[in-house]
């Protein structure tokens, strides 16, 4: 099985910072290469115990954290399909995605666990739910598992054989037209075009990218996953908000982001005083 592209930056880059989450509270969290690799190898690792397979799906739900990145990675390297589900949605219609895409296992920050604990009596299909980023929020709700958990599973690499890397993602539409729809995309794709892409747009091993708008998009991941290809940094802002958005760019000097024209037309109407704050020109 051919080392997962985490598993080689974390050999070549240990120390490195992979995600950085730094909240407006002055909270900062940062895991390097090292530590992202770690972290996702004990994610996929639990979820191999709770009988997770290549091509079986893998429910996540939650703002924009390390965990997600973790999860997202831990799905890659045993084969398996992410299925990002939308954090805004009712009760009503999230139970709807979630039995329709038939996930037997499901990773939820703890903010958002109570919503599945509500939906338990009605859940088809999953019958794990992991609760993720708890920090000393207290428990999980009953029968839950949780960051101990994934702390206490293998930190090696998964093995599934040639199956490793072989999974994707499928995201939900949102429904406009009818009940959402579950569209799937492999993993795979020809490595030289996606180079060839990738560096059209510039990207470079040095650059640091920022999360502009939710993960469980699919621009946002995509290009947070193209950062993880040419092993840069990432900054994961749990939640947009324009000013701080800017702070962060300020701080890590970042260099690199994908965002909806919405996002961007927020961070022009900033007020001028704030945004010379962080002018860098």
């Amino acid at each position: 099985m051919p080392d997962d592209i985490l598993t080689i930056y974390a050999q070549a880059q240990p120390d490195k910072p992979g995600v950085i989450d730094d909240k407006p509270d002055g909270t900062v969290v940062v895991w390097t290469y090292a530590e992202l690799e770690t972290r996702a190898n004990k994610v996929a690792n639990l979820l191999l115990s709770l009988g997770a397979k290549p091509g079986q799906k893998i429910l996540w739900c939650g703002p924009n954290s390390p965990e997600a990145v973790a999860v997202m990675s831990a799905s890659r390297k045993i084969g398996a399909i992410a299925v990002p589900l939308n954090y805004r949605l009712t009760p009503e219609e999230a139970l709807y995605v979630i039995n329709h895409s038939d996930a037997e296992i499901a990773y939820v920050d703890y903010e958002h666990a109570p919503m599945f604990a509500d939906l338990r009596g009605q859940l088809e299909k999953v019958r794990h739910i992991i609760a993720v980023a708890g920090n000393g929020q207290g428990p999980a709700p009953d029968g839950m598992l949780t960051d101990a958990d994934i702390a206490a599973a293998p930190a090696s690499p998964p093995d599934v054989g040639e199956a490793g890397g072989t999974g994707g993602s499928m995201i939900y539409t949102s429904g406009t037209t009818g009940k959402p729809k579950g569209a799937y995309r492999s993993g795979g794709g020809d490595p030289e075009q996606i180079g060839a892409l990738l560096n059209l747009f510039g990207y470079r091993p040095d650059d640091i990218y920022i999360t502009s708008g939710p993960l469980y998009h699919s621009g946002p991941s995509a290009f947070m996953g193209a950062s993880l290809i040419f092993g840069q940094t990432i900054v994961v802002q749990r939640k947009f908000d324009a000013e701080d958005w800017l702070r962060l760019v300020d701080k890590y000097k970042v260099s690199s982001t994908f965002s909806a024209p919405a996002l961007v037309r927020m961070i022009c109407a900033l007020p001028k005083e704030v945004k010379d704050r962080y002018d860098r020109s």
